[in-house]
């Protein structure tokens, strides 16, 4: 199939970026895919309406770029977070496996996702809030501090659970459709499996890991790595990867 390159993809030569070596170990049974060397780099800027258009207009409106702010109050984040990093209290054994729901079903709104999710896993945001307000205790923090902060809590685990999954499948699939026009190949949403070695998905035999750049996971070996990058100012998504 030959390759068709929209306005929003850009070609690059650039030999002074540094390729990985050759991955020998490949993590998935569907692929034989290893990384090779390339000076050629493709620049790719996705607003939310690109978005919208890539799925086919599974996406009522074009919000789905847009974070939900709260102003919390000076310092109570970064408690909340690392609460939530020590008690593991969003890891997918307790608060589900989205990524295959998301296999199955293609959700048109933020509503619509919600509802689903809440009716498969009902007590996950409670056990997720109240995971977190344990280790507060164990910081130290009052019964009357963690009932003012409860709140706070709530929306955090809320807006993580809800509100950024359902964005992050929404853009994960939007990238891979992408990569699909680029490369001339059929995409394939990966498995609750797959994912939990790595894998989001498949563009011919090429196993894909789609992250934020603000995302810590480690690059898994066996897999093309895209961070994205989500500009507030503008309402886009762009990313690079090596052709």
């Amino acid at each position: 199939m030959e390759k068709i390159y929209s306005s929003n993809v850009k070609i690059v030569e650039n030999s002074h970026r540094v390729v990985l070596a050759n991955i020998n170990k490949i993590t998935s049974k569907r692929s034989n895919y290893k990384r090779r060397p390339s000076k050629k780099w493709v620049e790719v800027t996705l607003t939310a309406k690109d978005i919208k258009s890539l799925l086919g207009g599974r996406i009522s409106g074009n919000k789905v770029l847009q974070k939900i702010k709260i102003d919390y109050p000076v310092g109570l984040y970064c408690y909340i977070n690392m609460a939530c990093g020590q008690s593991k209290a969003t890891i997918p054994s307790k608060v589900g496996k989205i990524h295959g729901m998301f296999r199955g079903k293609k959700f048109r709104s933020l509503s619509e996702y919600k509802k689903i999710y809440l009716s498969k896993f009902p007590n996950a945001i409670d056990n997720a809030v109240n995971d977190i307000l344990m280790d507060f205790k164990r910081f130290g923090i009052s019964a009357k501090k963690r009932n003012e902060y409860k709140v706070y809590v709530e929306f955090f685990v809320e807006n993580l659970i809800i509100n950024q999954s359902y964005t992050g499948l929404k853009i994960q699939e939007a990238i891979l459709i992408k990569m699909s026009e680029i490369m001339g190949e059929d995409y394939v949403w990966g498995t609750d499996r797959e994912d939990s070695s790595g894998v989001d998905g498949f563009v011919g035999d090429i196993p894909f890991s789609i992250k934020s750049k603000s995302c810590k996971m480690k690059k898994k070996p066996g897999t093309k790595r895209i961070d994205y990058k989500i500009n507030d100012k503008n309402n886009t998504v762009s990313f690079t990867f090596s052709l």
